[in-house]
């Protein structure tokens, strides 16, 4: 079969120009829609999810009733319970040093000891002038011419000959230093070769008046040509009057605190307490010792009066120096009604909350009473079925007893 070819005409063009016109309409329109569909759910996605990630300006909560528990914060350092600070008594050179920091000692130990030379001849002088004053007694006794007086004033040589005696031998036990308690060197300021010049008068002037009585008791033969212990003594050394060796017990600490006009009334000797060194989550419990009374002024003009709490439980985390916190219990009341304090507004000495009920919030005026925490009691104005705004951007205290840490600017009271 032989294909007849179609006729042209104008009106064939004019179709298919049309139908070119709709195709190419079509490619524009859809994407064009698919553009508009994605930027509608890109826009509902993105204004969607920050309307549900926006929160509520408040919460709503009820005035909670319970047990509250009223605190003082304090910060100190922490001490020893016990110290000593044990220095030379008498002068000399140091001979030995048995002890360093950290050693441990135990009641009665030898630490240092200082060169007796001296010390020994000085008992030596002791002795010598208590024999000569029981001489002279002897001879008064037996003298038919000595009046009673004259005895009398010979036994009292004696018994201030022999007292010197004892004064002398003690000084020379003191020449070797010992440990007055059981515990931890924290300090040793002696070294082998100091001179120390002791805590008390020189050896020299203690004995020399002894010496003369004695001589005077027994005729003056005694005491002529002795040393003169006095000079040789008295001379202090590197050693110098300061030096010492410190101990402290480790089985007993405080905590030396202060504390601000406003809170002193509330502390009272026994109450309770928390601490926690500084840089721990350790606590151990305490007991308030002292309170003072008489205050320390500070820089700004405050004054901080201080306060000894005693720490009852050991620890491994307690050192002579560091700083603790503490937390003391100054009260505790039941049956209490509280409210976060961020729920209330104060002005003209009036306080007010936000009372919801359904969709209506009213202000509702209230008395509030003690502030424990980050909460406040209310004595009059609200009851535990009330409901009441608190600003969600502001922490709602628990009304449980607060936990211990560090002290707040402004302490609870």
């Amino acid at each position: 079969m032989t294909s007849v070819p179609t006729e042209w005409s104008p009106r064939m063009a004019k179709d298919r120009s049309s139908r070119s016109q709709r195709s190419r309409m079509r490619w524009v329109i859809v994407p064009a829609v698919i553009l508009v569909v994605l930027a509608v759910v890109a826009a509902w996605f993105a204004f969607g999810r920050q309307s549900a990630n926006q929160a509520p300006a408040v919460d709503v909560v009820h005035p909670s009733r319970g047990t509250q528990t009223q605190t003082v914060s304090l910060s100190g350092t922490v001490a020893p319970q016990q110290q000593a600070n044990v220095a030379f008594k008498v002068p000399g050179t140091v001979t030995s040093v048995s002890v360093e920091v950290g050693d441990r000692v135990t009641k009665g130990q030898r630490l240092a000891s200082v060169g007796t030379r001296d010390l020994q001849n000085a008992v030596t002088v002791a002795r010598a002038n208590a024999a000569a004053a029981r001489a002279q007694l002897s001879s008064a006794r037996s003298s038919s011419q000595a009046r009673d007086a004259q005895v009398e004033a010979a036994r009292a040589q004696v018994r201030s000959a022999e007292a010197n005696v004892t004064e002398a031998q003690n000084r020379l036990a003191d020449a070797a230093l010992t440990a007055p308690v059981a515990g931890t060197v924290a300090e040793v300021g002696y070294e082998v070769g100091d001179e120390v010049a002791g805590s008390s008068s020189s050896l020299g002037s203690a004995l020399g008046s002894a010496a003369g009585a004695g001589a005077a008791g027994a005729g003056g033969a005694m005491g002529q040509g002795l040393p003169n212990i006095g000079s040789a003594s008295g001379s202090g050394g590197s050693g110098g009057a300061g030096s010492q060796i410190v101990i402290v017990a480790t089985n007993a600490w405080q905590l030396d605190a202060g504390v601000g006009t406003a809170d002193l009334p509330s502390l009272k000797r026994g109450q309770k307490a928390s601490i926690t060194p500084t840089g721990t989550s350790t606590t151990v419990a305490g007991t308030v010792d002292t309170v003072g009374i008489v205050a320390d002024q500070n820089s700004d003009g405050t004054a901080t009066f201080p306060v000894t709490i005693r720490v009852d439980e050991n620890s491994d985390k307690l050192y002579s120096g560091s700083k603790a916190d503490a937390t003391v219990t100054v009260g505790t009341f039941a049956n209490v009604l509280t409210v976060p304090d961020t729920a209330l507004t104060t002005q003209n000495g009036k306080s007010t909350v936000r009372l919801v009920r359904g969709t209506l919030v009213t202000p509702r005026e209230i008395q509030a009473g003690r502030h424990f925490g980050g909460r406040v009691e209310i004595t009059a104005g609200l009851t535990e079925a009330d409901q009441i705004e608190v600003p969600r951007n502001a922490a709602v205290p628990s009304p449980t007893r607060p936990q211990f840490g560090p002290p707040s600017s402004t302490p609870s009271r």
